[in-house]
């Protein structure tokens, strides 16, 4: 069970992630680009910073079809460092001439490491799609 959770480790969690894509996809390639999503989850409580997350740093005005860097993605979700989203799935979208595009969807709702989904990854709060 995660117990800590910081930018450089939710840095690291992301990379395994990639990683772990790259292999099933059976792709290379060392620069990553990022689409967000957020998903709205019908029936659960959102907290004071869960709200402010949704409405500023993940408001759609601000992240749809906008594609951003690894750094930028650590910088947003992580924001309100130990608590990160709940749960995140990366999906491949395609690979581009530099970069390996993909979409992050992600809970809105951010919570503390032991309450992180997908810890039987070894990456949590991260699950590749395939």
């Amino acid at each position: 069970m995660i117990k800590e959770m910081n930018s450089d480790i939710f840095k690291k969690h992301l990379l395994d992630g990639v990683e772990e894509l790259k292999i099933h996809k059976g792709i290379g390639g060392e620069n990553y680009r990022f689409y967000i999503t957020p998903v709205i989850e019908k029936g659960k409580t959102m907290q004071a910073k869960d709200e402010f997350m949704r409405l500023n740093v993940l408001n759609p005005i601000h992240i749809n079809n906008k594609i951003f860097t690894e750094d930028e993605v650590v910088v947003m979700l992580s924001y309100f460092s130990p608590l990160v989203p709940i749960w995140i799935n990366i999906i491949y979208v395609k690979s581009e001439p530099d970069y390996i595009l993909m979409n992050l969807k992600c809970s809105l709702r951010f919570r503390k490491p032991s309450l992180l989904r997908n810890q039987e990854t070894g990456h949590a709060p991260f699950n590749v799609i395939i």
